[in-house]
C-alpha cells in the first residue's frame, strides 16, 4: 500500500452504492465484507482531505431479510412497507461500520418533492455544506416510504447525479457488480469490449447495449447509470463506473488521474524550470470507466431547472417563433403572437416545457410556410417594451430533454429536430404526444392567462381592455449567450479564456485614423447578451484603455444586456492615493471612466490597494492569483516546507501572512531606505523580521516593473544566507527592464502570471516562469454569467485545480 502515501488535492467525492452490492441477491444478507471495504475506503480518502458523500440504496432489500421474503412485493404499499421496515436497519449498520472507526455519518433522506422545490432543494445544499465543514460523511438515500417515483420509475443512481450537481462535486463514483461500460453485456457476450473513457455520452449509446444488466433487487441497471452520468457531467462531475469489488479502487483512480496530470505538467522542457521533478505514470490504470466533464458546465440555477424539476405543462410556439428564438441576435424574447397554445394547467412560477408541434405524414404543408411565420414573427420584435413581464428559461433551444424520471427519459430534442420538420400549428388541441420539447422554463403567468394573449400581435396588447402587458419573454441562459471581446492589449489571454469556455471570441476590429484617434467595429450582435470585454492595463497603457472605453461604449451603445470589463492588470492602480501635495488619484478618475462608459461589473486581479473597489459605484470583484501562488510552491519548488515567505515591503505583509499560515511556514519582512538622508543615497534593505538563513526564501510580490525592488531584495536575502531565493509575483510588467539583468540575479527562478502578455520577455530569460491565469478568469465569468458566487476562486477552488505553465 505504498501508493497510499502519495495523494493528490482534496476534492468532493460522491460514492454511489446499488442494491446487488449491500445485500445479496439470493439470501439478503448484508454483504459484510464489500461495507467494510467501502468505509475503509471513505475513512481514507477523509484521512486525506477529501469530502465524502455516501448515496446507499438497500432500504427495501434489508427490510426482505428482517421479514424473511424471498422476493420484492408486487405493490406499491408493499414496497414502501418494506422501505420502512429496512431503512432504519440500514443507517444503523452503516453507523456501526463507521463508529468502529471513529466516523460520524449523517442521515439525509430525499424526495423529488425536496428537490423540486427551490428553497427546499436550497435548505438541502446548505446541509450539505454544513455537514462536510464538520467533517460528517451524509449517507443519503431517497426517501423510499413516501417517494412513489423512485420505487416505482426510478433508482438512486439519479439521485447520486443530483447529489453531486448540488454540492459540486469533482468526482461521482458509481459502484457496480461490473468494472465499467461494455460494449454488451460482459456476462452472456464473451467478445463484450470495455470501454474505458467516454467524452461523448450521446456517441456511445448507439455502440452499447444497457438493456439487460442490473439485479432483481436494483431498479436501475446500466442505462441509468449513463443517465445518471449525462445528468453528472454536464455539472461538470467527472463521473467513473467501477466494480463494487474493490471499492478501493475510488482512491486508486483518484490517484491514477492526479498522477497522470502531474507527469503531463512536468513533461515541459527542463530548461524552463530544472527544480521541477518529474514522476513516473502509473504503469497499472484501475479498471473502470470514465466520463469527462463538461468543460462548461452548468450548475445551479440552471442545473436544478433543467435536472430537477417536473415540467406541470407545456407552451406551444410556433414555427416563426422557433426559428427567431433560435438565432442569437433575436435576445430570446418569445412573443404573444409566437404563443400557439398551452398543455396542461399550470401557475405562475411553475417549470414548463417550451415545445413545437410535430411535421405531419401528408407533407400539407406550403414550402414557404417557415419562412413566411418567421417573417411574421420577426417583424414584431421590435414593438416589444423593456417593461413586459417575462417567461424565463434556464436551457437552451438546443438543450436535451431533461428529466428526473430515467427510465421514460425520451431521446434528446436536437435529434428529434432533425428527424422532423417544425411546421406552425392551428389551433386544434394538441397533446404531449404531438409536440417536440425545445426548451424549458420557469413561467411567470398561469395557463389561463398565457392562454388569454396567445397569437395575439403586440399592437392588439396594447389595447387597455386586456389585462395581460405586451408579450411573454423567453430568457435563453445558455454558454452561447457569454459574448467575449478581445482589445489589442492580451489577444493570447483572451483566446484562452474562450477556449475554455468553448465559446468563440467576437470579430472585433481596432483601427487608428492618422491623428491617432481609435476606430473600434465589431462585427456581430451582441443585443441583449452577457458581453465580457478583455482588456489588461499593460504596454501601451493609455491607447489600451481608451480602446477599453470604446469598447464599453460601443456595447452599450449596441444594446448589451450587461457589461463587464475583465482588466487582469488594473491601470493606474498605482495612484491610487495623495501621497503629497497637488497628487492627483488617478485610479479613481480611471473608475469613473469606466462606469461613465457604461460598464456595469469589473473584474479584476491582485489590485495594488484594495481601496480602489471602493472607487467605483458598481460591483468589482478582486481576484488573487495568491491560491496559484501556494498551489506552484507545493508543486514545483522542492524542499519548500522549509522555505520562508517574504515581503519586500511592509506594505506586502497581510500577503505573505496569508501565505506563510497556509503553507505553515514563517514569513519576513524587509525594509527599503538609503543609507544618508540624501535622496542620492544608495538605497538598501534590512530584514526587519524573520531569518532565512539556510532557507529557501520565496519573495512574494504584486508588481514587477523596473525590477529595482526584486534586485536589492534579491541581494539582500542573498547576503543573509538564504539557500535560494524565488521570486514569485502577480504582475510581470517589466517595462523598463533588462531581462539580461535578471539572468544575472541570485534567484533560482522570478514566477509571474500572464495578467501581462510575457512571450517576448521570456524569449530574452530563461529563469522566467509564466503562470496561466485563463483556468481562474473563464470560471469567474463562468460563476458570473451563471448567478453563481465566485468566493470560492479565493480559496480551495484554485488551489486544488491544475496550474498551467506556459
Amino acid at each position: 500500500m505504498a501508493s497510499r502515501a502519495r495523494h493528490g488535492p482534496p476534492c468532493t467525492i460522491v460514492i454511489k452504492l446499488g442494491t446487488s452490492s449491500i445485500v445479496h441477491e439470493t439470501t439478503h444478507q448484508p454483504l459484510l465484507s464489500t461495507l467494510s471495504s467501502v468505509v475503509e475506503t471513505v475513512v481514507h480518502l477523509r484521512s486525506q482531505g477529501h469530502k465524502v458523500v455516501l448515496v446507499s440504496s438497500g432500504a427495501i432489500g434489508v427490510g426482505l431479510k428482517r421479514m424473511d421474503m424471498p422476493s420484492r412485493p408486487k405493490s406499491l404499499s408493499g414496497k414502501q412497507a418494506l422501505a420502512a421496515i429496512g431503512q432504519g436497519r440500514l443507517i444503523a449498520l452503516w453507523d456501526n461500520l463507521f463508529g468502529q472507526l471513529g466516523q460520524p455519518i449523517a442521515q439525509v433522506l430525499l424526495t423529488r418533492g425536496d428537490i423540486s422545490d427551490r428553497t427546499r432543494y436550497l435548505n438541502a445544499v446548505n446541509t450539505f455544506k454544513e455537514l462536510l465543514s464538520m467533517g460528517v460523511v451524509p449517507v443519503v438515500n431517497e426517501n423510499d416510504t413516501v417517494s412513489v417515483s423512485e420505487i416505482k420509475f426510478g433508482d438512486n443512481d439519479t439521485l447520486s447525479a443530483i447529489t453531486s450537481s448540488m454540492i459540486h462535486a469533482d468526482y461521482l463514483f458509481l459502484l457496480t457488480d461490473v468494472d465499467g461500460l461494455y460494449t454488451s453485456n460482459p456476462r452472456k457476450d464473451p467478445n463484450a469490449r470495455h470501454i474505458e473513457v467516454v467524452d461523448s455520452i450521446a456517441a456511445i449509446r448507439s455502440k452499447v447495449s444497457t438493456t439487460t444488466l442490473g439485479s432483481s433487487l436494483g431498479t436501475g441497471g446500466m442505462e441509468t447509470k449513463i443517465i445518471a452520468a449525462e445528468i453528472a457531467t454536464a455539472a461538470g462531475v467527472t463521473t467513473v463506473i467501477l466494480s463494487s469489488k474493490k471499492p478501493e479502487n475510488v482512491f486508486n483512480i483518484i490517484q491514477y488521474y492526479h498522477d497522470v496530470t502531474a507527469a503531463q505538467a512536468d513533461s515541459r522542457p527542463a530548461s524552463a524550470n530544472p527544480s521541477r521533478s518529474t514522476s513516473p505514470v502509473p504503469v497499472v490504470r484501475p479498471p473502470h470507466t470514465l466520463f469527462t466533464a463538461s468543460a462548461t458546465p452548468m450548475r445551479d440555477l440552471k442545473s436544478w431547472t433543467t435536472h430537477t424539476l417536473f415540467p406541470s405543462g407545456s407552451v406551444i410556439i410556433d414555427t416563426g417563433a422557433h426559428h427567431v428564438l433560435s438565432r442569437r441576435e433575436s435576445g430570446g424574447r418569445l412573443l404573444a403572437a409566437g404563443v400557439i397554445g398551452v398543455i396542461g394547467a399550470f401557475a405562475s412560477g411553475q417549470a414548463v416545457r417550451i415545445v413545437i408541434r410535430r411535421q405531419p405524414t401528408d407533407g400539407s404543408d406550403a414550402p414557404g410556410d417557415a419562412e413566411k411565420a418567421v417573417s411574421v414573427y420577426a417583424s414584431g420584435l421590435g414593438n416589444t417594451r423593456p417593461t413586459t413581464p417575462t417567461l424565463h428559461a434556464v436551457s437552451s433551444l438546443s438543450s436535451s430533454v431533461t428529466s428526473l424520471e430515467p427510465l421514460t427519459r425520451s431521446a434528446s430534442s436536437s435529434a428529434l429536430a432533425e428527424s422532423m420538420k417544425l411546421i406552425q400549428s392551428s389551433d386544434d388541441e394538441l397533446s404531449e404526444a404531438d409536440v417536440v420539447e425545445v426548451g424549458r422554463g420557469l413561467a411567470n403567468y398561469n395557463s389561463s392567462q398565457i392562454l388569454r394573449v396567445k397569437g395575439l400581435n403586440s399592437y392588439t396588447l396594447l389595447d387597455p381592455c386586456n389585462s395581460l402587458e405586451v408579450l411573454l419573454t423567453l430568457k435563453m441562459y445558455h454558454n452561447n449567450s457569454i459574448r467575449i471581446l478581445a482589445g489589442n492589449s492580451h489577444p493570447e489571454l483572451a483566446q484562452a479564456v474562450a477556449e475554455r469556455l468553448n465559446v468563440p471570441l467576437v470579430p472585433v476590429t481596432v483601427k487608428k485614423f492618422s491623428n491617432g484617434e481609435i476606430n473600434v467595429k465589431i462585427s456581430e450582435s451582441v443585443r441583449d447578451e452577457d458581453v465580457f470585454i478583455i482588456q489588461s492595463g499593460c504596454s501601451d497603457v493609455n491607447d489600451n484603455f481608451m480602446e477599453l472605453l470604446i469598447l464599453i461604449s460601443a456595447c452599450k451603445t449596441a444594446s448589451a444586456r450587461r457589461i463587464t470589463a475583465v482588466i487582469p492588470c488594473f491601470p493606474y492602480a498605482r495612484m491610487d492615493k495623495k501621497d503629497k501635495s497637488r497628487a492627483p488619484i488617478t485610479a479613481k478618475l480611471v473608475a469613473n471612466m469606466l462606469t461613465v462608459a457604461g460598464c456595469d461589473h469589473v473584474i479584476t486581479m491582485d489590485l495594488h490597494a484594495s481601496q480602489i473597489q471602493g472607487f467605483f459605484d458598481i460591483p468589482v470583484d478582486n481576484l488573487f492569483s495568491e491560491p496559484l501562488m501556494i498551489s506552484y510552491i507545493k508543486r514545483a519548488i522542492p524542499g519548500w516546507r522549509d522555505s520562508i515567505i517574504v515581503s519586500p515591503d511592509a506594505g506586502g505583509a497581510k500577503r505573505v501572512t496569508a501565505i506563510a499560515d497556509k503553507l505553515g511556514v514563517e514569513f519576513a519582512l524587509i525594509h527599503r531606505g538609503r543609507d544618508g538622508k540624501s535622496q542620492s543615497a544608495p538605497e538598501r534593505m534590512d530584514i526587519l523580521v524573520g531569518d532565512v538563513k539556510d532557507k529557501i526564501a520565496i519573495l512574494v510580490d504584486d508588481m514587477i516593473d523596473t525590477g529595482k525592488t526584486l534586485t536589492l531584495a534579491a541581494r539582500t536575502l542573498h547576503e543573509k544566507g538564504a539557500k535560494s531565493v524565488h521570486a514569485l509575483i502577480s504582475h510581470g510588467l517589466l517595462s523598463e527592464t533588462n531581462m539580461s539583468l535578471i539572468e544575472e540575479l541570485p534567484i533560482h527562478e522570478l514566477v509571474v502570471t500572464n495578467t501581462i502578455p510575457q512571450r517576448q520577455h521570456a524569449n530574452g530569460c530563461k529563469k522566467l516562469v509564466t503562470i496561466d491565469i485563463s483556468p481562474t478568469i473563464a470560471e469567474s465569468i463562468r460563476r458570473t454569467h451563471n448567478g453563481e458566487s465566485i468566493s470560492l476562486l479565493f480559496g480551495e477552488w484554485a488551489e486544488t485545480g491544475n496550474i498551467a505553465v506556459l
